[in-house]
């Protein structure tokens, strides 16, 4: 699961959930830090989601959404629609989830902050990128490697994009 939060373990993270959900079902829209892998390689750890409150007749294959579980949320993809339910995996994830009512999917991810690059999700997954996510899900190996060259690169991209160059007069003494 593409877990964005450490939803309903304490009475505090239960509210958080309620305003969420309070939040999408009135046509707002909110911001979450993904946590989880299982959408690798779409959204990373540490990434910011831009979630949009979402009528349930807009949804189509391949897009990415909201869904609450229970006493949690997920972030996972609509890989098709069961009647009048959706089914939903994550990218990096073996199986699908158990089918979602409508009333389920809170909203749906509208754009995908990493770092400074801004990615807006559009439709099902280009072949490679289902191919690296398939390594993803079979390979701890892989997961861990792709994890700690992701973390090494956000980790440099973040200190270039805030770095400014000393100015070299205003440095030496007068």
């Amino acid at each position: 699961m593409q877990r964005v939060g450490s939803i309903a373990k304490e009475p505090r993270e239960e509210h958080k959930l309620e305003l969420a959900t309070s939040v999408l079902r009135s046509g707002g829209r909110i911001r979450i830090k993904a946590l989880g892998t299982s959408m690798l390689p779409s959204i990373w750890p540490g990434d910011i989601l831009l979630i949009e409150s979402t009528l349930t007749d807009e949804f189509t294959h391949g897009d990415v959404v909201l869904v609450k579980r229970e006493k949690s949320i997920l972030i996972h993809r609509l890989v098709k629609k069961n009647g009048s339910q959706w089914i939903t995996r994550g990218d990096a994830m073996p199986q699908n989830d158990p089918p979602a009512s409508p009333a389920d999917i809170l909203g749906k991810v509208s754009e995908i902050r990493c770092g400074a690059r801004v990615i807006t999700p559009k439709g099902p997954v280009p072949l490679l990128q289902r191919m690296l996510a398939w390594m993803l899900c079979h390979s701890q190996i892989c997961r861990r490697v792709a994890l700690h060259i992701h973390s090494v690169w956000r980790d440099r991209s973040a200190y270039q994009t805030f770095a400014v160059p000393l100015d070299q007069s205003s440095s030496q003494a007068k």
